[in-house]
C-alpha cells in the first residue's frame, strides 16, 4: 500500500437539465467563445439569452483529431472577438478543439460534453497535422468546469452511443493496469467498468438507449476520464492515436475495435489480481466479452470493417514503436503485427469453444 496518487480539481455538474444552471457558475465571466456545432443550437440560445453575459462568440467548425488549421482559424476569431472563458459543447473534438486554444491562449474552459468521451477530465491535448499527430499535457487545458448534462446525450444514434461507451471502457481498461496505476484509481476505475457494462447490456436488450442506460454510460464516461487523467495510457491509447492521427481512422471506432486484441496482447503480463479483476468484472473470458459488448450493439469489431488498409499494418507499428512508453508487457515488433493483423480480421485467440 505504498503508492503515488493525483487528482485534478474540476467542478462538475451531473444530472438531467443540468446545463440550465450554467448561469450560476460563469462567476465574473461577462463573454464566452463557444465551440458547438448546428446540433447544439438550443444550448447556444440559452447562453445567448444569458443575463450573464454580453457578448457570445460561437465557433461551429468541429472535426476529428483537431487539425492545426482549424485551431489556427479559431484562434484567428477568438482574438478579433475577445472572451473570458471557452465553452466547448459536443464531442471529444469540441473540446479537443477548446483545448487546443487554451494551450496557447491560456483561457479558461467549460466543458459540456454531447458524448462519453472523457476528454473533458484531462489535461491532455492533441492535435493532428501532416499525416500526424501530436499529444501532451498541460495544466491550461484542463476545464474548470464539466457539465454532464444527461439530456444533451440521451439523443446519441444507438451505434454512436455503443462506441462513444466502448471509448469510455478503453480509459478504464488501461487504468486498471497502468504502469504508473494505484489503488484508488484502479477501485474507480473497476467500478466505471461496471457502469459501461450495464449500461451497454441495456442498449444490446433494447435495442435503444433508455435513460437508464444513458446515465450508467455517462456516469461511467465521467469515471474513465478521470482515471485517464490520473494514470497514463499505455499500447491501446498509442494505437488508437496513431490509427485516429495518421490514418485517420474514426477515433471511437478504433477505440471499439481494439480492446479486446489490446487486451490479448497484455494478458499475460498481467498480475493474477489483475486477470481476477478483469474476469469479476468482465467474465471468464474478458477479451471476448468486450468484442461481445460491442457486436452486441451494432458496432464494427474489427478493423477491416471500419477501413483500414492491411498493408498499413507494418507502417502502423512502425510509428507505435518510434516513440517508447511505458507498457505492462514488452513492445515486440512481431507482436504488434500479430495483434493488428487479429484485430483487422476479427480474431482472437481466446473464445469460448
Amino acid at each position: 500500500m505504498s503508492f503515488t496518487y493525483r487528482s485534478h480539481p474540476i467542478t462538475v455538474l451531473f444530472g438531467k437539465g443540468s446545463f440550465k444552471k450554467i448561469e450560476d457558475h460563469l462567476g465574473d465571466y461577462s463573454s464566452c467563445f463557444v465551440i458547438a456545432n448546428d446540433r447544439m443550437d438550443e444550448q447556444v440560445k440559452l447562453l445567448q439569452n444569458s443575463e450573464a453575459l454580453k457578448t457570445v462568440t460561437r465557433f461551429e467548425k468541429v472535426i476529428q483529431h483537431v487539425p492545426q488549421t482549424f485551431v489556427d482559424e479559431a484562434e484567428n476569431v477568438l482574438r478579433k472577438n475577445p472572451s473570458d472563458v471557452i465553452i466547448a459543447i459536443g464531442g471529444g473534438s469540441a473540446i479537443g478543439l477548446a483545448k487546443a486554444l487554451a494551450l496557447k491562449t491560456e483561457h479558461p474552459i467549460i466543458a459540456v460534453p454531447s458524448t462519453y468521451s472523457g476528454s473533458e477530465q484531462t489535461n491532455i491535448w492533441g492535435i493532428s497535422s501532416g499525416g500526424g499527430k501530436t499529444t501532451g499535457k498541460s495544466p491550461r487545458v484542463l476545464p474548470k468546469l464539466v457539465i454532464y448534462d444527461t439530456d444533451l446525450t440521451q439523443s446519441l444514434p444507438v451505434k454512436l452511443a455503443v462506441k462513444s461507451g466502448m471509448n469510455a471502457m478503453a480509459h478504464l481498461m488501461e487504468a486498471v493496469y497502468a504502469p504508473d496505476g494505484n489503488p484508488v484509481t484502479k477501485t474507480m476505475a473497476l467500478r466505471g467498468i461496471e457502469y459501461i457494462k450495464t449500461g451497454l447490456n441495456e442498449v444490446a436488450k433494447e435495442q435503444r438507449l433508455t435513460q437508464e442506460a444513458n446515465e450508467n454510460l455517462l456516469m461511467g464516461a465521467f469515471i474513465a476520464g478521470r482515471s485517464l487523467g490520473e494514470v497514463s495510457m499505455s499500447l491501446h491509447h498509442k494505437t488508437a492515436h496513431v490509427l485516429g492521427g495518421s490514418f485517420g481512422m474514426d477515433h471511437a471506432g478504433v477505440h471499439t475495435v481494439l480492446q479486446p486484441y489490446v487486451l490479448e496482447y497484455q494478458w499475460e503480463y498481467l498480475s493474477d489480481e489483475i486477470r481476477n479483476n478483469f474476469t469479476d468484472s468482465l467474465g471468464l473470458l474478458p477479451a471476448f466479452e468486450l468484442k461481445m459488448l460491442a457486436q452486441n450493439g451494432g458496432a464494427e469489431t474489427n478493423l477491416q470493417q471500419i477501413g483500414f488498409q492491411r498493408e498499413d499494418i507494418n507502417k502502423a507499428v512502425e510509428i507505435i514503436l518510434s516513440k517508447p512508453y511505458a507498457n505492462v508487457a514488452p513492445l515486440k515488433e512481431n507482436r504488434l503485427i500479430e495483434m493488428l493483423e487479429n484485430a483487422f480480421l476479427g480474431k482472437l485467440k481466446r473464445k469460448p469453444e
